[in-house]
């Protein structure tokens, strides 16, 4: 199974849920040597990405707050994202060079996470091990992009041995707010 190009994000989601939730799931402790190396080099480039885009996301989302409170600035409210998009390996059955051949998009908004400065878990937070607290990953420290595919997105070990490549996308949605519209006077 992948992402179907006819389907929005959130169908994509309930569609991989439902497959997950009917289909036999993978035991980590099965896996090979070689593909567990293969998992904990994902896991240090996912960590990569986090000690790159963090800042990177801190910065604009300083920036799109000091645009809120500015006046003189149209903008009253914004969402700001971080979207991972996994791609299948040139090899799997399913790839199609006509198609985007994505398996999974990982989407999650940003600014709500550093709202609560309290906050030790996450993303960016590559200090701290995200791992489940599970036999199986004894040892293991894993970044929170990590947990998030593992964990969350209803994807069986399997499945994400097929991830061939990602790409990255910031995503900024500018908000107006309310604005008010003059009213029609009748005569």
């Amino acid at each position: 199974m992948k992402f179907k190009a006819e389907f929005d994000y959130y169908q994509n989601k309930r569609a991989w849920e439902e497959h997950y939730s009917n289909t036999p799931s993978t035991n980590y402790d099965s896996l090979n040597v070689d593909e567990k190396k293969w998992f904990n080099s994902l896991n240090d480039q996912l960590r990569q990405l986090e000690d790159k885009f963090s800042p990177i996301m801190d910065i604009k989302l300083q920036e799109l707050r000091a645009r809120v409170v500015d006046p003189s600035d149209w903008m009253m409210d914004f969402n700001l994202f971080f979207v991972l998009t996994y791609y299948l390996r040139e090899d799997d059955p399913e790839y199609d060079e006509d198609d985007d051949s994505i398996l999974m998009v990982f989407e999650e908004l940003f600014s709500i996470r550093n709202d609560r400065l309290d906050l030790e878990w996450g993303f960016g937070r590559t200090n701290v091990n995200h791992a489940e607290s599970r036999q199986c990953f004894t040892g293991e420290c894993h970044c929170y992009l990590y947990h998030q595919l593992y964990d969350h997105c209803y994807l069986d070990w399997r499945d994400l041995l097929r991830i061939g490549s990602l790409y990255v996308d910031i995503k900024i949605e500018e908000q107006s707010g309310m604005l008010p519209v003059a009213r029609l006077h009748h005569k």
